[in-house]
């Protein structure tokens, strides 16, 4: 296991972002939202130079991007724009920065519609897998509160169904938590075989709402996550995105706790064998 920062947790600003995880002692990040608004297109050449140098600057590696691809509704005139220049040029972003990974959605599921995902959001994953497989990249499915990939049933279902080797999993159990779903067992059960990175944000439930807490201090059960992966001996990214407030501060404190959760799940393999 490795860990990587979502820089928009800490701040848009990247070189303040970086320079952040590099004090830390951090080697990857994952790249979601930044100064010029979402990572994929319509970035200026400028600013991806500066991109470049600032990642060079602080030697990170970019584990992943996350342009947020497909999260609108299929029907919705924006579907176009993300299945014919956000995915195109997020691929080739990804390439431009060494990265393997590029993070995508589901299309948004009609409030109240129940049954299985429709085969258009099938066929639009399937053609996304298409071109990524082409540049020999991989795409991580995520699972979001509203999506056709709420749940991790529903996510691994999905994978399943489109069936294409680029397409694995990018898992957030405290999604599987808000929409009813036990994270575990029943939530890392379902993507285990799919499964690329996990997203570590925990919350704890207040009323009929959540709030982020420190990672193992919610309701998500981490710390079972955590001992399950270290013993399966996963190698895949724990993308950091604990969304606390204030950012940096959030940011730093869930670094070290999750640091110090993972080093503690390694340990107790290694004295179990």
């Amino acid at each position: 296991m490795k860990i990587a920062v979502v820089t928009d947790q800490i701040s848009r600003d990247l070189d303040t972002a970086c320079e952040q995880v590099a004090s830390w002692g951090g080697r990857e990040v994952s790249l979601r939202l930044v100064s010029e608004g979402p990572i994929g297109s319509n970035l200026s050449s400028a600013f991806l130079d500066s991109l470049c140098a600032t990642l060079e600057s602080w030697d990170l590696k970019v584990s992943s991007i996350a342009p947020q691809a497909f999260k609108v509704g299929l029907n919705e005139p924006a579907m176009r724009y993300h299945r014919r220049i956000l995915l195109p040029a997020s691929l080739h972003l990804a390439v431009l920065l060494k990265s393997q990974v590029v993070h995508i959605g589901a299309p948004l599921k009609p409030a109240g519609t129940a049954g299985p995902t429709p085969e258009l959001a099938l066929e639009v994953l399937a053609e996304a897998c298409e071109l990524a497989g082409n540049l020999g990249l991989t795409l991580a499915l995520e699972n979001q509160v509203g999506t056709w990939a709420d749940t991790g049933v529903a996510t691994a279902a999905i994978v399943k169904a489109v069936g294409h080797h680029a397409l694995k999993v990018a898992w957030d159990p405290s999604a599987s938590l808000v929409c009813g779903e036990e994270p575990f067992p029943v939530g890392y059960q379902a993507v285990e075989r799919y499964l690329h990175a996990v997203r570590i944000r925990d919350l704890r439930k207040q009323g009929s709402s959540f709030e982020p807490v420190l990672p193992g201090d919610g309701h998500v059960t981490l710390a079972e996550i955590i001992q399950v992966l270290a013993a399966h001996e996963f190698t895949g990214p724990l993308l950091l995105d604990p969304g606390l407030s204030p950012r940096l501060e959030g940011a730093r404190a869930a670094y070290e706790t999750l640091e110090k959760q993972v080093h503690a799940a390694k340990r107790a393999v290694r004295n179990a064998r």
